[in-house]
């Protein structure tokens, strides 16, 4: 039977945490590279009429839908492939640090963006059926799913803080903070990825090849001294 080594941080499943740490890595550069083809892409169609001229217009703006549909999918893929099970696997490492912030997670991203994706097929159904009640039930359903979409991000500083808590890596606790002062700018949030990115990958590298390691065999007791005689 094999036993899975402590971590050089101080218990747990060694391989749970590495693994947990390559999604997360994983997902910091798929976001940024998501953000990047939104950003160029949205960029480029509000600014299409100075960018493209003549017959290339049109083909230009295809180019950055595409881009920056491209990058909406890039990020969705990051979120369930990478971010989500990367807490998961964080919480089998240590249930007490990562419990609740694998839950916020799961539950915030994947219950709002799903909530995002029925609003907007409920938006296109008010506007073939012309229904004004059926528009006031895609706007209650874009605000419940803002509120979860909140609630994964709660999830995502906490796990922050308690990565630092746990590689002993500042990084992440500077990523937890721009996080959350990206609420209120956008752009630091991009840099707070940035940091989550780097910050993996030291902690990485401190735990090595990690590994299964077979616990020591077991000693034999010592042979009980005889009373004396009476």
């Amino acid at each position: 039977m094999a036993y899975a080594p402590m971590t050089p941080y101080g218990g747990g499943n060694v391989m749970a945490l590495r693994d947990g740490l390559e999604k997360l890595r994983k997902a910091a550069l798929l976001y940024l590279v998501s953000a990047l083809l939104v950003g160029i892409g949205l960029m480029a169609i509000v600014m299409g009429g100075a960018l493209f001229k003549g017959v290339g217009a049109l083909a230009g703006a295809v180019g950055m839908i595409a881009a920056a549909l491209v990058g909406a999918i890039l990020g969705l893929a990051a979120l369930f492939a990478f971010l989500i099970p990367a807490f998961s696997r964080l919480r089998e490492y240590d249930e007490s640090k990562f419990g609740t912030p694998a839950k916020l997670v799961k539950v915030g991203y994947g219950g709002g963006f799903a909530l995002l994706f029925i609003a907007m097929l409920v938006f296109v159904g008010a506007i073939f059926a012309k229904s004004v009640g059926m528009l006031f039930g895609g706007l209650g359903l874009f605000g419940i799913a803002a509120i979860l979409l909140f609630i994964g991000l709660i999830g995502i500083i906490i796990g922050m803080f308690k990565l630092k808590d746990v590689s002993g890596e500042g990084l992440f606790t500077a990523a937890g903070v721009l996080f959350i002062i990206g609420i209120f700018v956008n752009i630091l949030t991009f840099i707070a990825w940035i940091l989550v990115y780097v910050a993996a990958g030291k902690a990485l590298s401190k735990i090595g090849t990690g590994g299964y390691a077979a616990a020591p065999p077991a000693q034999p007791a010592p042979p009980s001294t005889p009373p004396p005689p009476a």
